[in-house]
């Protein structure tokens, strides 16, 4: 199941990209390689910064509250990379599933509008 993340457009976002699947071995007599067992970076990460008023706060909340925390997938709209240049948002693999990476994290900075932390993971799903 995939639940859609609301349509806000961050303040801040900061993307790391993910780790290759990499082993490295150390012989006894300290003589090292290194494995590659797969072709596709997972565990990307996303954190993102909003200021959002009660209504779309109330969104956000639902995406959590639907995916069960980070059971189920998210479905990014393109709000969400507003502002990334083409070439970049080409350097982010489709084939990552994002999910909630742990709870949001709210301040009230005044009535109807709130900060609003998020950290996303993209795991490699079947």
């Amino acid at each position: 199941m995939t639940v859609t993340f609301p349509a806000v457009c961050p303040t801040r976002r900061t993307y790391t990209p993910g780790q290759y699947p990499t082993k490295k071995i150390t012989s006894i007599n300290g003589a090292t390689t290194t494995r590659l067992y797969g072709s596709k970076a997972f565990d990307a990460t996303m954190s993102l910064s909003f200021l959002l008023n009660d209504a779309d706060m109330a969104s956000l909340l639902d995406s959590w509250h639907e995916s069960r925390g980070g059971f189920y997938t998210l479905d990014l709209p393109d709000s969400v990379f507003a502002g990334v240049s083409s070439d970049l948002q080409a350097q982010i693999p489709e084939y990552l599933q994002w999910r909630w990476a742990e709870m949001p994290s709210i301040e009230s900075v005044m009535p109807d509008r709130s900060r609003v932390q998020v950290q996303l993971i993209a795991t490699l799903d079947s």
